[in-house]
């Protein structure tokens, strides 16, 4: 299945058209959760506010599989 990785919040969403092959909804989730890593590592600054920033994954049809949240305590 492919999956796209919606960044939403701040000014508006930022929409993933590329996507990613996965196997299976937690392969998604995993990828996810590696991505939140690495934006938190590029945008490191102690004053950086991700409070209201999620992450959405949807299918291929727009399905939303999961939301996490990026607030430091996720």
């Amino acid at each position: 299945m492919r999956c796209y990785f919606h960044l939403m919040g701040g000014d508006g969403p930022m929409l993933d058209r590329r996507g990613v092959d996965v196997s299976s909804v937690a392969e998604a989730r995993d990828k996810a959760l590696q991505a939140i890593a690495e934006l938190r590592a590029e945008y490191s600054e102690p004053l950086r506010d991700w409070n209201g920033w999620r992450l959405e994954v949807v299918d291929e049809t727009g399905l939303l599989l999961c939301t996490i949240r990026l607030n430091p305590a996720n």
